[in-house]
């Protein structure tokens, strides 16, 4: 199998694309979110200024109906754009058009006897940035956490050797961000040593783009806007 591994698209995909598909022969696309178009610092607000919600809309749709055209599995997460209201209705309608296009919060996917786990983005308090902290918002999606966490376990126990699609790289690996700090995912981190899936695709700290290894797991950070790995299993 060959899977087509996208870091976050954040509106732009791998140039050559047709090209890249057609010649690897690629099997399945796995795309770890974040879909649509963002600034170059997606995390000081007033970098989206003049960014309307119509052209990120279309932006999303766009890139959604261009990975789907291929007639190939599409394996998608959300990530932590376009998440709440009246965005979301319309990232909504937009996955819900294609039926090659899998998209789950936390949950499984099975092709060609490999199973593919889901698990988006995770509001974890004690490592979230100091800005994100104020908000309570993000507190209760923290507490969501807690019961998504026991089954992203039940999961990985019961399918070993599993692909782990996740949008937060796990803590201390692949995820340093822009200011020195590591923001990733310590449900990740325990989860990944404890039970040492196959693979771990992930994106979400475009700086910290790379491959490190927890035990036998091999990590993937993806990168973003036209990053891409081709992985061969």
């Amino acid at each position: 199998m060959k899977i087509l591994a996208l870091g976050d698209p954040h509106g732009k995909l791998p140039k050559n694309l047709d090209n890249i598909i057609r010649k690897n022969k690629i099997d399945i696309i796995v795309c770890v979110g974040d879909i649509a178009f963002s600034p170059k610092k997606p995390w000081l607000e007033k970098s989206w200024k003049g960014i309307s919600n119509r052209f990120m809309n279309k932006n999303y749709r766009n890139i959604v109906d261009k990975l789907c055209s291929y007639k190939l599995p599409v394996l998608t997460l959300r990530g932590n754009m376009l998440m709440v209201g009246k965005r979301k209705k319309i990232v909504d309608k937009i996955l819900r058009k294609h039926k090659n296009l899998i998209n789950k919060f936390t949950g499984r996917y099975k092709f060609q006897n490999q199973n593919f786990i889901f698990f988006d983005i995770s509001f974890e308090l004690s490592t979230l940035m100091e800005h994100e902290k104020k908000k309570s918002f993000f507190k209760n999606k923290a507490r969501k956490d807690e019961r998504r966490e026991k089954r992203l376990n039940k999961l990985l126990r019961e399918k070993k050797n599993a692909i782990l699609i996740c949008h937060n790289p796990p803590y201390g690996i692949v995820d340093k961000a822009f200011n020195g700090k590591h923001v990733g995912s310590k449900i990740l981190l325990k989860a990944i040593k404890t039970y040492q899936p196959r693979l771990v695709l992930c994106g979400h700290i475009h700086e910290a783009k790379g491959e490190e290894k927890i035990g036998k797991t091999k990590i993937y950070n993806l990168g973003w806007q036209g990053d891409y790995k081709i992985i061969e299993i």
